[in-house]
């Protein structure tokens, strides 16, 4: 699903009403209907029927109170008790709101205005009694701290036990960031007009969403297509499209042929995890390859992935004297990874930045080969192969000399600038992975969970990526469907056992119940 920043989101209501002639009161009737709709749902799920219900409906002064006040009304329709809260003085209401609150008063819909700290308290007192609390004060449009009466609602609101309901985007989010502006309503349930908005998806605005469903609200599809939005979700129906039936006389040659390069003293485990992740998830050779003197170490760990050992002259390390032999052990590659256990030597940088241009086969970069290229992020135009880069923002801070708090405050724009100037796929692992491309299209990760923060993580999404990336997904498939099973994998695990931490071993061994859940297949019965 296509996900919009507020300024496309408002151009694409400017064009479908300016250029379709569809009037901003029709989308705004739409809009309350649709909620309306998913309100009475709700209550009658919570077994409330209608003439038994009341809401509040809190409104601020923009298009977003306009649409609480159609959502008031159709209640009001339907035999709900409601009253509505007005964050501002009626003349300072939008054109179409105040074209809503005039509605209102002629049917009788009292609107109380909320001023100081006697209507906060009026406010509070009914929401101890009410069953729902409408959030529709702000909307996408807001890029200020929320302050003063307003932040004193949205507390009031918050530590009320009223089930709230939020209109396009809970109050206090920033639509374009997912940043908290302060403070924001904590909603239930979030009613989303027309596209996803950047700050329904992305941490930590969208844990404020709680249960969120998108509506048309009569946008043109037309007009969603000439918009040319470039960012979208990565979900299970996104993947199933990339996933195919192998035929008949498949076999393993055909599966992809992948090499893991990494491995250092005390850190054998990591290439030997990408290699058991990329087996698992479905390439027909795997072969891990590291200093020759480490290469018993990983025989001992693996069965079916092979190994491969590069003369070290009994070091340990990958050195830049080595490439010729490891170009020439990976010479048939459909797909290489680079980095997991490499370890950092005063080599490392040396070694990394001539690899890079020999490399043939597509290859991904992680862990120490992307340190070993700090402040150098540049290094990465002169792959002469389609390259992945799969850094966590500790990672993307070192290679850019740019500061976690800074990478963090806007992860989009940190993965679509190095995408689109390194010429690299980048996958910005974290809650919420972020894939960009060098084309300017970035995809947001659905699926994955705290559970998972532990040692290992991105060695197994390594060799998912790796698999699927040799087995003819292109890069930025391979790196989608790759963030997507990895956390999905986990996202199972937890569900069947709630708040238990997941190893890197436990999403590789279920990776197929992934894939069974993405294709709709019920799992064998035990």
């Amino acid at each position: 699903m296509k996900v919009a920043t507020a300024q496309q989101m408002a151009e694409l209501d400017r064009t479908t009403i300016e250029h379709y002639g569809i009037p901003s009161l029709v989308l705004m009737e739409n809009a309350g209907r649709c909620c309306v709709e998913r309100i009475l749902q709700i209550l009658e799920e919570k077994s409330v029927a209608p003439q038994e219900a009341s809401v509040a409906v809190v409104c601020g002064k923009g298009n977003n109170g306009g649409d609480g006040m159609v959502i008031a009304r159709h209640l009001h329709n339907r035999g709900v008790y409601v009253e509505v809260f007005l964050l501002c003085k009626p003349e300072d209401l939008s054109r179409d709101a105040r074209t809503q609150a005039d509605i209102l008063r002629k049917i009788d819909i009292e609107i109380r205005v909320i001023r100081d700290h006697e209507g906060i308290e009026d406010l509070r007192a009914y929401l101890e009694e009410v069953h729902m609390c409408v959030d529709a004060i702000f909307g996408t449009g807001l890029s200020a701290p929320v302050s003063g009466v307003t932040r004193d609602v949205v507390e009031v609101i918050n530590l009320s036990m009223a089930t709230v309901f939020a209109v396009d985007i809970p109050s206090g989010i920033d639509a374009g960031t997912g940043r908290i502006l302060s403070e924001a309503i904590r909603a239930d349930f979030t009613g989303v007009f027309g596209l996803l908005k950047m700050g329904n998806v992305l941490l930590p605005g969208s844990i404020h969403c709680g249960e969120t469903d998108v509506y048309d609200i009569g946008i043109p599809s037309r007009a969603i297509f000439d918009a040319g939005i470039k960012t979208e979700t990565i979900d299970t129906l996104v993947v199933k499209s990339m996933l195919s039936i192998r035929p008949p006389d498949f076999h393993k040659g055909d599966a992809g042929r992948v090499y893991i390069v990494g491995g250092s003293p005390g850190m054998t485990g990591a290439p030997c995890l990408s290699g058991a992740a990329a087996l698992r998830m479905g390439a027909g050779l795997v072969t891990v390859v590291v200093p020759a003197s480490l290469r018993h170490i990983v025989e001992s760990k693996q069965m079916e992935v092979m190994s491969a050992g590069i003369p070290d002259d009994g070091k340990g390390y990958f050195t830049p004297e080595m490439i010729p032999s490891l170009l020439n052990t990976i010479a048939n590659a459909d797909f290489v990874v680079v980095g997991p256990g490499l370890g950092m030597t005063e080599d490392m940088p040396k070694f990394i930045r001539k690899l890079l241009p020999q490399i043939k086969a597509p290859f991904l970069l992680d862990a120490d080969a992307l340190n070993a290229l700090a402040g150098q992020a540049d290094a990465l135009q002169t792959a002469a192969a389609p390259c992945i880069i799969t850094p966590h923002s500790g990672e993307m801070s070192r290679l850019t000399q740019e500061s976690v708090d800074a990478i963090e405050a806007n992860r989009m724009n940190a993965v679509r600038y190095m995408a689109e100037e390194e010429n690299v796929t980048v996958v910005l692992k974290g809650p919420r992975s972020l894939v960009a491309t060098p084309q300017g299209d970035t995809f947001i990760n659905m699926s994955g969970n705290p559970y998972m923060a532990s040692g290992g993580m991105g060695d197994a999404l390594n060799g998912i990526i790796a698999a699927l990336a040799s087995q003819g997904f292109s890069s930025t498939d391979a790196a989608c469907a790759g963030v997507f099973l990895h956390g999905l994998s986990a996202d199972l695990l937890v569900r069947k056992h709630p708040m238990t931490p997941v190893t890197a071993t436990d999403v590789i061994e279920n990776i197929k119940g992934a894939l069974r859940h993405v294709l709709d297949e019920a799992p064998p019965e035990e």
